[in-house]
């Protein structure tokens, strides 16, 4: 990446000039990323993932105010049962109020910038955020402005009293092993925008192992074609090194941290394909720049004899740091260097 600082050193066409800007911005990234928060010395480890003492005021601060505000919980779901079955807003309260009080105990709030990009209240919306770590769930049921449901694989809404909570306030659940649930999840997911509520499902379908934004799916977009109501991205930014995958709670109260709320995409008109690519693209653009990925049309070039670079196959490539691989030269490439090298050159669509 360090020689791609020089155009003139591949002696490139004008045409592949692109290459030269892009690839410098990833270099700069690739060396600007955050050290991770250490577990301390006095770290245990729990089913191979580690806790230590902040992990522990996490954990004792949610437990805590769950089992406390448990006898409300209880009471506002009986109400929304009763007088409030679809929208069941006394439980999103509920919801809201043990998340908030949860991370404020713990002194963790982050910055949430773009709320005047949410509709007006009562318009229902599909909230499309990256999914780094199970702070996103904290962090969007404490600090999003605006009440909405989940689309939660089943395991989450199975934990005791959290879990229970999420079922009461209609939560919706999904079990990814399973085709039939997917199409039950779809169904739930369209009934329930249909019925008023805001919906937040994690496009990427899994959290990203190393925080930097991953290939979002189709199923969500259509979803929202399909209940006919537009799409909110919102980038998370810089909350996965507070609480890696190696950590059974965040290792460190989190600093830094940035919820941005962007521009609703409209879908009325599109296909859930083009609204899918113009969703990742604002995610992938409002994150910073060691997490962003870049999704992008690439030519694999190769160094020829004389020093010049052939141009191979185009294709599309997802190249997050550290992705340049090595492939096989294209027929008809020219003899190639003893240790041939090969780069994904980075073109934007």
């Amino acid at each position: 990446l360090a020689a791609l600082a020089s155009v003139e050193a591949f002696q490139l066409p004008r045409k592949h000039h692109a290459l030269h800007t892009r690839a410098v911005k990833i270099a700069a990234a690739a060396v600007a990323v955050p050290d991770p928060p250490k577990p301390g010395p006095l770290a245990l480890k729990l089913g191979g993932k580690s806790i230590n003492l902040t992990g522990l005021w996490f954990g004792a601060s949610m437990t805590i105010w769950v089992i406390a505000l448990y006898p409300l919980v209880l009471t506002c779901a009986i109400t929304s049962r009763l007088f409030d079955p679809k929208k069941r807003r006394p439980m999103d309260f509920m919801v809201w109020l043990w998340a908030r009080c949860s991370m404020l105990t713990c002194l963790y709030r982050p910055k949430v910038t773009g709320k005047e990009n949410l509709p007006e209240k009562g318009v229902p919306v599909l909230i499309v955020p990256n999914h780094c770590s199970y702070l996103d769930i904290l962090t969007l049921s404490a600090f999003m402005p605006r009440p909405f449901k989940y689309i939660s694989k089943i395991e989450i809404l199975r934990i005791p009293f959290i879990g229970w909570a999420m079922g009461f306030a209609g939560h919706i659940a999904l079990r990814r092993a399973d085709r039939r649930s997917q199409l039950e999840t779809f169904k739930d997911t369209v009934e329930s925008l249909k019925n008023g509520n805001s919906v937040v499902a994690f496009a990427e379908g899994t959290r990203s192992a190393d925080g930097t934004l991953q290939k979002f799916k189709r199923g969500p977009f259509k979803m929202a074609t399909t209940a006919e109501v537009d799409v909110v991205p919102v980038a998370l930014c810089d909350l996965h090194k507070w609480h890696p995958p190696s950590a059974l709670m965040p290792l460190a109260v989190p600093r830094g941290v940035e919820l941005k709320v962007l521009p609703t995409i409209p879908t009325a008109g599109k296909a859930p394909d083009d609204v899918m690519a113009e969703c990742q693209a604002a995610v992938n653009a409002a994150l910073p720049a060691h997490l962003s990925t870049c999704f992008c049309r690439a030519s694999l070039l190769y160094f020829r004899s004389d020093g010049r670079v052939a141009v191979g196959r185009v294709h599309t490539v997802l190249l997050g740091r550290g992705g340049l691989l090595p492939q096989p030269p294209p027929p008809g490439a020219g003899r190639q260097r003893e240790g041939l090298q090969c780069l994904r050159a980075l073109l934007a669509i």
